[in-house]
């Protein structure tokens, strides 16, 4: 799956996690005021390398084909708070 640097911002956006600019635009999820998870992705423009495409799909803890919704616009917020809360990554 190849995946542009604007098209995980909009992924960000969409999951409405916090922004925080160093050297790598580093997203936070938020969920009733607690963080529950982290990812980054470097400044630029370009594709992401596939490595790293898997890193953050790991680290929002999707599987390939809940992540390639993600990026295509069927699974939002709501979807991704209850993927969470069955894994058990957000208490209910």
């Amino acid at each position: 799956m190849q995946l542009k640097k604007r098209e995980m911002r909009s992924v960000f956006s969409k999951l409405k996690m916090r922004i925080a600019h160093t050297h790598h635009k580093i997203a936070y999820f938020e969920y009733k005021g607690t963080e529950y998870l982290k990812t980054r992705v470097s400044h630029g423009q370009g594709d992401i390398p596939k490595p790293v495409i898997d890193r953050i799909r790991k680290q929002l803890f999707l599987n390939r084909s809940q992540f390639k919704d993600l990026v295509k616009c069927p699974l939002g917020y709501d979807e991704f708070v209850v993927i969470l809360k069955g894994k058990n990554i957000i208490s209910k």
